[in-house]
């Protein structure tokens, strides 16, 4: 049994004080913004449990010691990829490509400086690859089909978990989790594995030179992402957040556009509770003014 250095009762192993508990939440926002609220100590406490056992640490609050000791070290990146929630597929709230392919890309084309010249999109929140890699695949296939000379284009990506970045940059992934909305996209842009690489497929070289991954806070003080973008998602990640950093965060996603650009969120994701200078137009959908 342990007694909390902050005031909280005697805890056992396996048991995180509701002083610990704040303390470590409040560790995790300043460095991520994500926000756990009152209800969430069982999931922080299944998630980091394993974790603190490796390091051979016996009680939850010298765990919050040893990071509160080492905040700009290996461990705190450890410690934001085990919260951080990463449930991606691949093409996942697919209106959201089938209105790319119908109107917003053509409108991008048509109203938006320097998109004619060179695309830029931007996959904030990318975790393994999915998005970024859907977000390629639409691009290209549009892009293919359109007349005229070839338009340069690139898409950007980042996660704050280096953990899921690596599993992006490697770009393979099982051929049961490739449900795209045309099966011909197998063929086309991913190459089947053999040998030890049985049942699993690698994005080809032509999507991938369009497909740049980098590690972002999206909170860190400046973004290594050329301005302005044309279209950003940003997709299911606002509910991470309490109402003054989506706000904040929206914020700096408006400077990031060109005027006339586009901002995609998730379903799950709302615009409604603090003020913004986007027009919605339905379905998590939004444009930046002109």
């Amino acid at each position: 049994m342990v007694v909390d250095a902050r005031g909280g009762q005697a805890t056992t192993d396996a048991t995180m004080s509701e002083a610990t508990y704040r303390s470590l939440c409040d560790l995790i926002f300043s460095h991520s913004r994500i926000y756990l609220g009152a209800n969430r100590q069982s999931m922080l406490v299944s998630r980091l449990n394993s974790r603190r056992q490796h390091l051979g640490i016996k009680s939850w609050n010298a765990y919050y010691e040893h990071l509160s000791k080492n905040q700009n070290g290996e461990e705190l990146g450890i410690l934001i990829d085990l919260i951080a929630t990463n449930h991606t597929q691949f093409f996942r709230e697919n209106l959201h490509f089938d209105r790319l392919k119908s109107e917003i890309i053509d409108t991008i084309l048509k109203e938006c400086s320097g998109a004619a010249t060179k695309f830029l999109a931007w996959s904030a929140a990318s975790s393994s690859g999915e998005e970024p890699f859907s977000l390629a695949i639409t691009i290209k296939e549009h892009f293919s089909q359109r007349p005229g000379p070839p338009i340069d284009w690139m898409v950007y990506a980042s996660d704050i978990s280096r953990k899921t970045l690596k599993v992006a940059e490697a770009a393979i992934y099982p051929s049961t989790n490739l449900n795209l909305p045309n099966p011909e996209w197998l063929r086309r842009y991913f190459k089947r594995g053999s040998g030890p690489y049985e049942g699993q497929c690698r994005v080809k070289p032509e999507i991938l030179k369009h497909v740049k991954f980098q590690q972002i806070n999206l909170f860190q003080k400046n973004y290594p992402l050329p301005q302005p973008l044309h279209l950003i998602f940003c997709r299911n990640v606002l509910i991470y957040f309490e109402q003054e950093s989506q706000a904040q965060l929206v914020a700096r996603l408006h400077s990031m556009l060109t005027p006339g650009g586009f901002l995609i969120v998730g379903h799950s994701d709302s615009l409604n509770c603090f003020r913004h200078d986007f027009t919605p137009l339905g379905g998590g959908v939004y444009r930046r003014n002109t």
